[in-house]
């Protein structure tokens, strides 16, 4: 088993606390509106602490068929904007990753402005690290739908104000 992480940090022209309504609050409604050939459909499961994330992939998205993620909700912070969820089915676990966390820091850095800090821990299953191009593509994927909120923000400011 390796254990590893790496780490971002993205600055966004929309508040912490839209981003946060839209990206953490709501992110099974607005993914699947925001990137349809991404995500076919998502839905949340209970409430706070110990809810799940559901989201289904598209057959765009290039994954087999009926792909999905499990997420668990492990950390609902909304006064420190901070987020962070567990795999529990999907994605990298059980094929590479035995475990693996993201944590999403959404800082204000002005009124319509923050710095999004993101971090992704995951142990391996054996010996062997993941290779620069799983990262990639992990860190590519939670940056681009990062980057998807923050432009149908700015493009509706009356949502999530």
């Amino acid at each position: 088993m390796v254990s590893g992480s790496c780490t971002d940090e993205v600055t966004l022209n929309v508040s912490a606390a839209r981003l946060w309504k839209g990206a953490i609050e709501e992110p099974h409604i607005l993914y699947p509106k925001l990137m349809p050939d991404f995500f076919s459909k998502a839905e949340r499961i209970g409430e706070g602490v110990g809810a799940i994330n559901v989201f289904y992939f598209a057959p765009a998205a290039n994954l087999p068929p009926g792909s999905l993620n499990k997420n668990k909700i492990e950390v609902l912070d909304e006064a420190t904007f901070t987020f962070k969820n567990s795999s529990v089915e999907g994605g990298l676990l059980g094929v590479l990753v035995k475990s693996q966390t993201y944590e999403s820091v959404f800082v204000p850095s002005g009124a319509h402005s923050c710095v999004t800090k993101l971090k992704f821990e995951y142990e391996t299953i054996g010996d062997k690290d993941l290779t620069e191009q799983e990262l990639k593509a992990t860190r590519d994927g939670s940056i681009g739908v990062l980057k998807a909120t923050e432009g149908y923000l700015l493009a509706n400011p009356d949502v999530y104000a």
